[in-house]
């Protein structure tokens, strides 16, 4: 009888740990975009060559604001993006890597301009797969960015390296 109290107390408190508790509040969506992105490294990636430096450029389009707070914020561009890649490496083209960086976004029409730092990651011995922004100053300060999309890797990538990845269309959440 001992025995199967125990057990039912270890299941009960191993349930406890696998249901998530409810949030106390829903994240208010301030702002939702298209976006497409190109980010190139400095010496290309390769089996060998794990780390290398970061530049992007972005197109910010189709703005909405759900939350009627950023309705002046419908398009941006970036072309300031700097960072630094560090790559799982060991085979040509490895898409396994971790970017991390800096940026500006200059909006239109409003000319307002939002600083931020940002994380793509795309190993998932690091975490969660994702390409997430924190907004520092200007428009959006304050606010979280999740962004979903697929990568393409530069074409030639396997004789000469990993020396772009090119984001053609994603959507943006700005939280």
């Amino acid at each position: 009888m001992a025995r199967r109290t125990v057990y039912a107390g270890v299941v009960a408190l191993v349930i406890g740990f696998l249901v998530p508790a409810a949030p106390a509040q829903a994240a208010l969506v301030e702002l939702t975009c298209n976006v497409n992105v190109q980010l190139s490294f400095s010496p290309a990636l390769t089996a060998t060559q794990t780390t290398a430096a970061v530049t992007g450029v972005a197109n910010v389009v189709n703005c909405l604001s759900p939350s009627g707070n950023y309705g002046h914020l419908q398009a941006g561009t970036v072309s300031d993006a700097t960072g630094t890649v560090t790559s799982l490496g060991g085979i040509p083209c490895n898409l396994l890597a971790t970017i991390t960086g800096r940026a500006t976004i200059d909006w239109a029409p409003t000319g307002g301009h939002t600083t931020f730092d940002f994380t793509v990651n795309t190993n998932p011995l690091n975490g969660l797969v994702t390409l997430q922004t924190w907004q520092t100053s200007g428009p959006l300060a304050g606010t979280t960015s999740l962004t979903v999309a697929a990568a393409n890797p530069n074409l030639g990538c396997a004789l000469g390296g990993l020396s772009s990845i090119t984001v053609p269309i994603g959507q943006t959440t700005f939280l």
